[in-house]
């Protein structure tokens, strides 16, 4: 047996009013940028939202959830020399 979230159980104080109230949740479209965020955060195992967001993930998992910048890491030079 599974208990329902307590989100859904908010959307209404009967079965009917929160399948409406659920159902209309999914009735706004998407833009096609958020679209290709979301595709692009799941592929690559990325968290999608702002940057306070990213960092909260980043210390609660101690994994990057960020993209790192593009191109070669810099060498690092031997400042003995």
């Amino acid at each position: 047996m599974h208990t329902p979230h307590s989100e859904y159980l908010s959307l209404g104080k009967t079965k009917e009013e929160r399948l409406e109230n659920y159902r209309a949740l999914f009735k706004v479209p998407v833009s096609t940028e958020l679209l290709n965020d979301i595709r692009e955060s799941v592929n690559k195992g990325l968290a999608l939202g702002g940057d306070r967001f990213k960092a909260q993930i980043e210390t609660l998992t101690n994994k990057r959830v960020a993209p790192r910048k593009a191109g070669r890491p810099q060498k690092k030079t031997d400042s003995a020399n």
